[in-house]
């Protein structure tokens, strides 16, 4: 783990320096935020501003990035005593950078420094990576014009050194570390992201609006699946002569990105191994990767028609974008669960995970989330995680999320007459399962229990009218000899009838 002030000590001297403290707060990552879009950074992302020149404009990102583990702005800004001022009482660290240096060799050498201080296993990584820089140094003096290594989804892995004929596109992808929207729609309404899909084949772009020049486009594919592309800035295609050592770069890098695929997913394999152990109550101690607690495990369901891998990755994904950087996520016995800080804010709280399926369940019915209780200590994570699943397991419809402070009857009920759904029935309800009215009689058996003493408040919950709620009374009581005025009766009733909805698969 690194903090910003670390970051500050690890970099060459007067590099980055430390104008306020604040709190050390871990840095696992680094956010890119121009002025005037909405600041989306959270809880572990050291954020900086592209296109700054007041400190107003600042102000403004302060408030948007409170629980940020950092800033870094160019020295005169962040030397500014309104900035300074607001950033202390957030209790966020602020960090100058040495005016003069260009804003993509400061956002390179910061993001070393932060991959450099992951966990060891993602040295082999950084390995692929500097071989892929390397690679697109060749490529480069191949081309004789900047170069870019693109995956799929147009984020950058690497980036020749040493040019100066680029374009504001070229700049805004090496400084973002992806194409920037408007380029991509740029190139999209050319079809070179489906050319890319379909072929192999270099092929040249032409200059468009907008200051965006002319590139030639080198697919990367492996068994027949587009793994990515070279991106060069050139104003011709490659010089007879060439397309032997352009093959075989090209090779490099396709081998490259299978190996970064690859430790992609074993990494993405360890992280869902780590929660599925922590759900299940075999962490005696916090993990470093595990903010302070205490926590809750919800059971998030929905969309519907998916297997529970597929539904694991589209939370994953929605939490991603939504600003939790590393959701606490994972798939286990056909669930999927998350672990929530309690009473917190920001990415990762219960609450702000609340919101989010409240919002998705807006337009997907099958969308829910199911609470479990609070606990203090991750050993006791299990009992949260089986709390939750046993909510879910209860049918209890109506809202979106349900807490354990709504679901708990049911989860009781639902104790009471499991294992038991087999065994005979030994109550009076027997009389009413040989009418013709059965279903109409035992829904209103239930509503009259559970509303007791209140006949319009049952009547409502069947949608029917007062009268017939006692209409049907009458015909229970000539059916069935039981006495609703005793409460004991009334429990074993209300009993018998949930364990018949088990038996039944019916919502209670």
């Amino acid at each position: 783990m690194i903090t910003a002030a670390g970051l500050a000590d690890v970099l060459p001297q007067g590099f980055v320096e430390v104008v306020v403290a604040g709190e050390a707060r871990p840095v696992f990552g680094l956010e890119i935020t121009e002025v005037g879009e909405q600041a989306a950074a959270g809880r572990g992302e050291l954020v900086t501003v592209v296109g700054a020149t007041e400190a107003s404009q600042v102000l403004a990102i302060i408030s948007a990035c409170a629980e940020a583990s950092g800033l870094l702005l160019r020295r005169s800004l962040a030397d500014d005593a309104d900035v300074a001022r607001r950033c202390a009482e957030a209790g966020l660290p602020l960090l100058g950078m040495v005016e003069g240096a260009s804003l993509s060799s400061v956002v390179a050498v910061v993001r070393s420094a932060i991959e450099a201080s992951s966990a060891p296993a993602r040295g082999s990584a950084d390995h692929l990576h500097d071989d892929l820089f390397d690679v697109a140094d060749r490529i480069s003096s191949l081309l004789d014009a900047p170069v870019t290594i693109e995956d799929a989804s147009s984020h950058v892995l690497a980036y020749s050194r040493g040019q100066s004929d680029i374009d504001d596109a070229r700049t805004a992808t090496i400084v973002g570390r992806r194409v920037p929207r408007e380029v991509r729609d740029h190139f999209r309404s050319l079809g070179v992201f489906r050319r890319m899909a379909r072929s192999d084949a270099p092929f040249f772009v032409p200059a468009g609006a907008g200051g965006v020049k002319a590139r030639y486009v080198v697919p990367v594919r492996a068994g027949g699946e587009w793994l990515g592309s070279i991106w060069a800035i050139a104003a011709n295609p490659l010089s007879p002569g060439h397309e032997r050592e352009l093959d075989a770069a090209t090779e490099l890098v396709a081998l490259s990105l299978l190996r970064l695929r690859a430790q992609a997913e074993l990494h993405q394999q360890v992280q869902l191994d780590q929660v599925r152990s922590l759900v299940r109550g075999a962490a005696t101690e916090q993990p470093e990767w595990l903010e302070d607690g205490p926590w809750r495990v919800a059971v998030l369901a929905g969309p519907a028609d998916l297997q529970a891998e597929a539904r694991c990755q589209l939370w994953q994904a929605l939490c991603r974008r939504r600003g939790w950087r590393r959701p606490v996520v994972a798939d286990l016995d056909d669930h999927v669960y998350a672990v929530l800080r309690v009473g917190a804010s920001g990415p990762g709280a219960d609450g702000w995970l609340a919101d989010l399926v409240r919002g998705e369940g807006r337009t997907n019915a099958a969308v829910r989330m199911y609470v479990g209780t609070a606990v203090a200590a991750p050993r006791e994570l299990e009992d949260s995680r089986s709390t939750a699943a046993e909510i879910a397991a209860s049918g209890r419809g109506g809202a979106t999320v349900v807490t354990v402070a709504e679901g708990w009857p049911a989860v009781v009920l639902a104790r009471a007459v499991q294992g038991q759904e087999s065994r005979p029935l030994v109550s009076p309800l027997t009389e009413l399962l040989d009418d013709d009215s059965t279903t109409f009689l035992i829904d209103t058996l239930e509503a009259m229990i559970d509303f007791w003493g209140e006949p319009k408040r049952a009547a409502r919950s069947l949608a029917v009218h007062p009268n017939t709620v006692r209409n049907r009374a009458a015909r229970i009581v000539e059916l069935c000899p039981i006495d609703l005025e005793d409460p004991e009766q009334r429990l074993a009733l209300r009993l018998e009838i949930a364990r018949l909805r088990a038996r039944d698969g019916r919502e209670g």
